[in-house]
């Protein structure tokens, strides 16, 4: 957990806006005052490396979903690939993504919003390509000569569990 109490606050308040601004159809769904997961429920479920559905758009806008090596470091979604793969152009032109991590019926954490692209030159690519060095021995700016992280900057933020109190908090 790399969250400050700030940075949990703040996604804390992320997911109330988010289930609060739910529709009838979606609220009768999950039920958000019942099955929401707290801010530090989903940092602990999503501490290290997580296989994660991303969902970005191609360059042509058709969308395009797939399993990603995905991040979660304070409070937000990190996942690498390619400057040149597909998605990559596709947040070049419309820069919104979603992301999703669940285990069946048991969870789901849902993010959508601005993708931020990293090269090298970013300012705050340091700490993230830092973690990846960690775990795969290598960074994202190795595997390709335009390697790029992604950071999504979540405007909507949706959790769910029939069994929230089953998890950490």
């Amino acid at each position: 957990m790399r969250e400050t109490a700030a940075e949990l606050a703040e996604l804390q308040a992320l997911i109330d806006r988010s289930l609060a601004a739910t529709g009838a159809h979606m609220r009768a769904i999950v039920h958000p005052d019942k099955y929401a997961l707290n801010a530090k429920q989903v940092v602990k479920l999503l501490d290290g490396m997580k296989t994660v559905a991303v969902a970005a758009p191609a360059p042509n806008g058709d969308p395009l979903v797939a399993p990603m090596d995905g991040w979660f470091v304070h409070g937000k979604f990190y996942f690498s690939s390619s400057g040149d793969a597909v998605r990559i152009r596709g947040l070049r032109k419309r820069s919104r993504a979603s992301i999703a991590y669940f285990e069946g019926e048991r969870f789901l954490i849902n993010a959508h919003g601005h993708a931020e692209l990293m090269f090298k030159n970013h300012p705050e690519v340091a700490e993230i390509d830092a973690i990846f060095r960690d775990h795969y021995g290598s960074s994202g700016f190795d595997w390709s000569d335009e390697g790029v992280y992604v950071r999504l900057d979540a405007d909507r933020f949706y959790t769910y569990s029939r069994t929230p109190e089953s998890f950490e908090t």
